[in-house]
């Protein structure tokens, strides 16, 4: 049984953040939003389109 992804992990395999970018504190808030907020997100995004490489941190994006 394969064990479950992070919400930083689901959000950055989804375009919208890059974990890098935040700090431990900022990661334990991300990880506090429920899953079904992190597929809100995830499907914003979807709707919004991609950032342009390396501006990712620089775009409204979204809660990030």
């Amino acid at each position: 049984m394969s064990q479950s992804k992070s919400n930083v992990q689901r959000l950055e395999d989804a375009g919208i953040l890059k974990a890098a970018h935040f700090s431990e504190q900022d990661t334990k808030l991300i990880e506090s939003i429920t899953s079904e907020e992190v597929e809100v997100l995830i499907k914003l995004r979807a709707k919004l389109g991609e950032t342009p490489a390396g501006k990712e941190h620089m775009r409204p994006n979204i809660i990030v």
